[in-house]
């Protein structure tokens, strides 16, 4: 994770909105939280925010890359 956040922070797009991002919700409506895909230059990188601790990073809207990476719950995927 650590990793990733150097990337950005060296392509100063830490502070960038997570635009691209998709809610998981199974057959029965049921969410199992937001998987966020974090553009880097050769590959994208998954971070998967679980339920319920993903609703607290859209109060104010998307939120940054930061608050993602930053996010004690967050898991990144390969």
């Amino acid at each position: 994770m650590q990793l990733l956040i150097k990337k950005l922070e060296k392509e100063k797009k830490l502070g960038e909105k997570a635009s691209k991002y998709t809610q998981i919700i199974d057959e029965k409506s049921v969410s199992h939280g937001v998987l966020f895909f974090i553009p880097l230059d050769k590959f994208e990188a998954k971070v998967l925010i679980p339920a319920p601790f993903h609703e607290s990073l859209f109060v104010h809207g998307d939120p940054t890359y930061q608050q993602v990476l930053n996010h004690k719950e967050a898991m990144m995927l390969k």
